[in-house]
C-alpha cells in the first residue's frame, strides 16, 4: 500500500482531501506512469479524466515545502 509523499502530506495538513474514489496508491501508479511533478496532486475527476495542479482551499494556492 502506498503512502501520501512528504508535500501530499504537507497540503493534507492543510485540508486538501484526495477526490473521491482515489487512493494514494492509485496517485502514486498515476504519478509514475505520467512522469507528474511533486508538487501536483489530484484536483478534479470527471469519466476518463483526471486533473492535477497545486489545490487551492479558500482561494488560495496551498504551501508546499
Amino acid at each position: 500500500m502506498s503512502m501520501p509523499t512528504a508535500i501530499e502530506r504537507f497540503y493534507e495538513e492543510q485540508g486538501y482531501r484526495l477526490p473521491e474514489g482515489l487512493s494514494w496508491e492509485m496517485v502514486a501508479d498515476r504519478r509514475a506512469r505520467w512522469d507528474i511533478a511533486a508538487i501536483f496532486v489530484p484536483v478534479a475527476t470527471a469519466p476518463g479524466c483526471l486533473g492535477w495542479g497545486v489545490p487551492f482551499i479558500h482561494g488560495r494556492p496551498l504551501d508546499h515545502p
